[in-house]
């Protein structure tokens, strides 16, 4: 960066900061709730795991076909050049799509009876996203996943954590977008990522920052001075301020230009898309341990209705795949091997949980007449690795086309669903999933992890059969 003459030239523009990247959609979309009011559950009381210090959500979103994956069943569409092989580890794996996931498929435990409440894309992440089905009654006090796990990590922030605890890439392509902080204060809200445009400007030289902390200097001064008329203008202007310094403090810490370099090795391993990029973001800010532990990496495009499998169209599932297989092996590789600077003698994948899967699966059997597939909700997979999940693991089973469950996998009778997800992260990360908040806007009670399914009362433990 050259050396600026101005304030105005040494600054990111309000335009620059929404080009890196920015808050969930409207910050929050009501007015925050601090200090919340809990209460314990009327189920059982949870004992959190507390096993990870982070997690990494990767999101096939849109919906990886489960039959073509990590559920391989074969089919009357079975694409000829898929090389079939059945990894040491027992799972059957199109090794022509994955060979770098089947390299690191002993450190990963795939549970393959996930079941979701939604069919459709929009629903379906947003249940992703926050763990319960979209009620719209009480949609905008609902807060994310990743925006409750920063309310509840926030006292143990320390002085020098200057990042995010909840980050985000590429959530704007999804078909719900980066959702909101719901009743929880703006200052929860995700950080959603553009990482190309992350790349391209994070670094701030000396005299750069110096007219940072000059102009922050005299914008605090001016705060002090009319402090009695701002204390008026309600919480809205409290998390502008909030915002404000958090920005300040950002811009100023030598770790965020430092965790946003991505070499060119880095870009070969990890492959040079979007997703790629991400993922080695996501291992660089864990590096650098600066206080974000929640991270969220959106892989949009998989919803293929039509030639998911020709590679003349535009989009199609090698494509994707082709995408995913380096930069989630490559991931699941160097946090396997990045020491942890929070805990000596630990890698970053011994304290980080990393989970990947869609909102639903693709429907099984022989493509359709768009030889495509379909939104398909009774049965799909999910990845665990890191954290004390026992890697090589195949947990659940499904009847030979894919269509059915016949073992679930856990230790109970119903399949788990992404509310159990849900509690494993919380559990994971030492959270209590079955708190409750008393003082939310609309006065009704909101449970970390609802129990309340689509039909009836549903089971709302963690998946504790991933660690063996």
């Amino acid at each position: 960066m050259r050396n600026p003459k101005t304030i105005a030239e040494s600054t990111p523009t309000r335009r620059d900061l929404l080009e890196f990247g920015g808050l969930g959609i409207a910050g929050a979309a009501v007015h925050g709730v601090w200090p919340l009011k809990l209460g314990a559950s009327t189920g059982a009381k949870a004992t959190p795991r507390g096993n990870a210090r982070n997690v990494i959500y990767y999101e096939f979103s849109g919906a990886i076909s489960h039959v073509d994956g990590f559920d391989f069943k074969e089919n009357p569409s079975t694409p000829k050049d898929f090389d079939v092989r059945k990894l040491p580890t027992g799972i059957h794996l199109p090794y022509a799509l994955f060979p770098r996931t089947a390299s690191i498929m002993d450190r990963v435990c795939v549970l393959r009876s996930l079941r979701s409440h939604e069919q459709v894309h929009f629903r379906g992440q947003y249940y992703v996203q926050t763990g319960r089905q979209m009620n719209l009654a009480f949609a905008r006090e609902i807060p994310a996943v990743g925006s409750v796990v920063a309310a509840e990590l926030d006292s143990r922030r320390r002085p020098a954590d200057t990042f995010p605890t909840y980050l985000s890439f590429n959530l704007e392509k999804g078909a719900a977008g980066a959702l909101s902080t719901g009743f929880l204060p703006p200052r929860m809200a995700v950080f959603d990522m553009n990482p190309e445009q992350s790349l391209k400007g994070m670094a701030l030289d000396q005299k750069a920052v110096e007219l940072i902390e000059e102009r922050w200097r005299l914008l605090r001064g001016l705060r002090d001075l009319d402090r009695p008329r701002i204390a008026q203008l309600g919480k809205e202007m409290d998390s502008y301020e909030d915002f404000s310094s958090s920005a300040h403090r950002l811009l100023t810490d030598s770790r965020w230009p430092e965790a946003f370099k991505v070499t060119a090795e880095d870009r070969e391993r990890y492959g040079n898309t979007s997703v790629g990029i991400s993922c080695a973001l996501a291992r660089n800010v864990l590096a650098q341990d600066g206080g974000a532990h929640y991270i969220h990496i959106c892989h949009p495009g998989w919803d293929h209705h039509a030639k998911i499998w020709d590679h003349k169209a535009g989009s199609n599932h090698y494509k994707l795949i082709s995408e995913f297989d380096p930069a989630f092996a490559s991931l699941i590789e160097d946090l396997a091997r990045t020491p942890s600077k929070a805990t000596p003698g630990k890698m970053l994948l011994d304290e980080t949980l990393v989970v990947a899967m869609g909102e639903f699966g693709r429907t099984p059997g022989a493509v359709n007449h768009l030889h495509g597939r379909d939104h398909y909700n009774p049965c799909f997979p999910a990845l665990f690795a890191g954290a004390g999940v026992q890697g090589g693991r195949i947990l659940g089973r499904t009847d030979k086309d894919g269509a059915k469950c016949e073992e679930t996998g856990w230790k109970h009778k119903e399949q788990p669903r992404i509310e159990n997800v849900v509690a494993t992260m919380y559990s994971a990360l030492g959270i209590d999933w079955t708190k409750e908040v008393r003082n939310t806007p609309s006065g009704r009670a909101y449970v970390y992890v609802d129990p309340l399914g689509a039909n009836g009362y549903i089971p709302t433990s963690e998946i504790e059969t991933i660690y063996g």
